[in-house]
Parts: structure tokens; sequence; C-alpha cells
């Protein structure tokens, strides 16, 4: 968000928390008496006193008439709001990744002697105030625009944590998307034949309006790759169907896909964003006659189980959940923000030779 968008006070008071969380102001620290603040930041006393005041209220500052203004003592996060990303048009489609699950039963039980609350995005619009009462915010955006609206209900995104979504200017915490997309890529580049056919599934979505940045973010790392390796590419569009009964993205369509002609002389290579397309497109191969990992390579994201659920060991990049879960609970505990990167990892290469 831009400062200079920002009311004068507000900006009084991010500079002193910049101040406190830089380490220039520690606790016990006396501030300068007011005269000296005014000066500092070219201001008027009232602009000045709201801008302490606020910080007075939400215990960062304590003031005494007699001894001045103190940094406060430091003292632990003591409520935290859990806000998952699924905005009124998408319910559930976020709650009903186990993934995400797991991610905030880790969050509420590293955080077990904080009061957390999980506050839906509806309740949020409807009654934005109630972020005031929280430290910070942890939240799983599907957008940025659904950030950014968070952001303008508390005035500043200091105390906001956006979880697996590394949107510029939060302190987020998350997997590093384009890389992993990146790194996925290389595998399959550095081993087949430059005339390999590479394939990328670039996802729409059922509602016109609406972008998911993961999938961006993956298809920038996979044409960085190819970019890198200097390689051809093809990108198909798959769409994903919201299932009516359980109102989630599950039904995928893979018409294009279908389309092209796969029988080539040397095998194909297919990088998928999502494993919510892995079961069709295995099917079309099994129609085609195309062997896995002989005719045709094909890797996703976040395939656990592939082997019990498909019968095929996918190659997959699997995302550190509860990495993101604990990295998240050391920040909000040390109250030092800054962006954090989880590592991720590949499994099932298919070109490592098996160990006998």
């Amino acid at each position: 968000m831009d400062t200079a968008l920002l009311p004068k006070y507000k900006n009084i008071k991010q500079a002193v928390l910049q101040d406190i969380r830089s380490g220039r102001l520690r606790p016990g620290d006396k501030l300068p008496i007011r005269t000296e603040l005014m000066e500092i930041y070219s201001t008027t006393r009232v602009t000045l006193d709201k801008a302490l005041n606020e910080l007075i209220d939400e215990q960062i500052l304590t003031a005494s008439r007699r001894a001045g203004t103190f940094v406060a003592s430091q003292r632990k996060a003591r409520k935290i709001a859990i806000i998952p990303g699924a905005s009124d048009s998408m319910q559930g489609q976020l709650l009903l990744r186990y993934n995400y699950l797991d991610m905030y039963g880790t969050l509420r039980e590293l955080l077990k002697d904080r009061t957390v609350e999980t506050l839906s995005p509806s309740r949020v619009l409807a009654e934005p105030e109630m972020l005031k009462n929280f430290d910070f915010i942890l939240t799983n955006p599907l957008s940025e625009p659904e950030l950014d609206q968070i952001s303008v209900m508390l005035g500043n995104h200091d105390r906001i944590i956006p979880l697996n979504r590394p949107f510029e200017g939060y302190n987020y915490v998350s997997t590093d998307h384009r890389q992993a997309a990146r790194d996925l890529t290389g595998l399959f580049l550095r081993e087949l034949p430059p005339e390999s056919e590479i394939i990328y599934l670039d996802v729409k979505f059922a509602e016109p309006f609406y972008v998911e940045s993961v999938p961006e973010l993956r298809k920038k790392g996979f044409i960085d790759a190819c970019a890198e390796y200097r390689r051809f590419y093809r990108l198909v569009n798959v769409r994903l169907e919201k299932h009516m009964e359980y109102n989630e993205y599950n039904v995928a369509d893979i018409s294009e896909l279908q389309a092209q002609p796969l029988h080539g002389t040397t095998p194909s290579c297919i990088i998928s964003p999502s494993k919510c397309f892995t079961g069709s497109v295995l099917r079309h191969l099994n129609e085609c006659g195309l062997k896995l990992n002989k005719d045709i390579y094909y890797a996703d994201f976040d395939n656990y189980n592939s082997q019990m659920d498909t019968g095929y060991a996918i190659t997959s990049v699997l995302e550190d959940f509860t990495g993101i879960a604990e990295a998240a609970a050391k920040m909000v505990d040390a109250e030092q923000l800054s962006p954090r990167l989880i590592p991720h990892h590949i499994i099932n290469n298919p070109f490592q030779k098996t160990k006998r």
C-alpha cells in the first residue's frame, strides 16, 4: 500500500513502528519529548498525539505525564485472527483442501497459548472494525485485491501475514511457487531431447473474473525454465469447473489437451500446476495407449499419495505446509516481520536410477 495515500498521523505511526522493528528503538527506550517529535515529523501537536495515542492504545508505547513516552516491554501477541482465503463466490475452495486444513491446525497448536479466532471473509467484510482487535491477521488470500481489501480495513498491512501467497510489499510466509515450477520443469528439460514437445497446462477458471495467483506464478516459473534451456513450449488451456454439489473446483476440462497430437517419435512432457488435472490426464494417456515416463512424462504439485490414488508414482513438487505454519508462528512470537520463503522438494524423479 502506498504510504503517500495514508493520513499524516498514520505515516507517523508507521515511522515509529519501523524504528521499533529495526531496533533503533528498543523496549524501555524513551522517545524524544513531544516538541522534538513535532519537528522530526514536521507535524502539529494534534496530529502527533493522534499517532502516539494509537500506539499507546495498542500497548506498543506507554506514557506517563511526568516520565514521558516509552517503548513498551516486549509481549507476546495475544489475539490472532485467521482468515481463510475463500471469498463468498468461492465458498470452501481452500477450506476443503486437506493441506490447508493441516496448516491451520498446526498454527492453532503452535499458538495455543494465545486467543486464535477463525473469521470468515464474509464476516470480515460485514464487520471490518473487528480486525482492529487483533494483534496479527494470518490469511490465505486467493488474490492480491482480496488482500488489499483487508489492508484498507486496517489502514495498513504491517500486522497482516499472507500464508503461501508471496505478495510484494507484505510480510508473507510462502512457498516460492515460481522457483518450484522452474525447478520441476528444469528436471525434465535437462534429460529430454531438444525435439520433445513441452506442454504447460494453463489453468482457466469457470468465473471469468477470477484469477488465482499461484498458477500464474507457476506458469512464469515454467517459462523461466524453458528460456534457460532455450526450449520451445506450448501453453494448453485447461479449465476447472465448479462441482455444484460440493461447491469446489474439482471437475477438470482438458479438451484442448485431448486435441493435441501426442504420438511423436520422442517423448513429450506435460507440466501441470495442480494435481486437480492428474486423474483426467492419466485417463487420456491410457485411452491413447501412451505409457507414462516412456511416451509421456507428467508432473504436478502436492501429489503426496499418487501411488495409492492413481497407481503411478507421479513426479510432484511437495510444499511444506507444516514449515509455513511453524515460520508464521515464529514470526508472530518474535514480532520480527519480514518475508519468508519456505523450501519445497520434488519426489519421484523418473530419471533417478533405482539403487539395487
